[in-house]
């Protein structure tokens, strides 16, 4: 009897050793996915979004002018931004979407605020698996067209350039964005600057 005993115990033992194995394999799984545990390819796909933020325009007598003018002196405007976005992604960390953006002056304006659409083309330059981070590079252009996560360039100007920080979660399914180096081109050289704007992207 006291046989059988020790036989039910040392089973049941067992039975709880292998659920706190498995248990333990499923948590540190799930904290993985939890802290990125992606690669750059699971990053592939479509995404979509919104952001805002804020940047400076430089003026002179009501003229957009370079912020690095020393004559005249430009007049810095800082203006709000809302964005919405769409983007495609592919296997090696490039991507290809169009941007919808309206902006104003902190301060208001009387007439409707302009809206700009844009191609967005970026490049990853840096990704950490272990922490879901990384650096991005960016082009904008008024014109041309994705195809896919590869940009025809036809009939494109650049508009303006940056680079951004971001970090991924759930699994790779949500980007949350930080651009905080922009430089226009276009259509006046150095007028914008000091962009400051966030965008959180879902997979579609």
């Amino acid at each position: 009897m006291k046989l059988m005993k020790l036989r039910i115990a040392t089973g049941l033992g067992l039975v709880l050793l292998m659920a706190a194995m498995v248990g333990g394999a499923v948590r540190v799984s799930q904290a993985q996915d939890d802290q990125g545990g992606v690669t750059l390819a699971d990053l592939a796909g479509k995404f979509a979004g919104r952001g805002s933020g804020f940047f400076t325009i430089c003026f002179s007598a009501g003229v957009p002018i370079s912020c690095s003018s020393v004559s005249p002196v430009p007049t810095p405007v800082p203006v709000n931004d809302t964005q919405i976005w769409q983007q495609t992604r592919d296997a090696a960390g490039n991507s290809c979407g169009v941007t919808t953006e309206t902006f104003a002056p902190v301060s208001g304006r009387k007439s409707p605020a302009p809206v700009n659409t844009r191609t967005h083309v970026g490049t990853t330059t840096s990704f950490d698996p272990t922490t879901g981070s990384g650096t991005e590079t960016y082009n904008r252009y008024r014109g041309g067209s994705c195809i896919g996560a590869a940009f025809d360039s036809t009939g494109a100007t650049l508009t303006s350039t940056g680079t951004g920080s971001f970090v991924v979660s759930d699994s790779g399914n949500r980007f949350e964005f930080l651009w905080a180096s922009s430089t226009s081109i276009s259509p006046v050289a150095g007028a914008a600057q000091g962009a400051v704007i966030s965008d959180t992207l879902i997979r579609q």
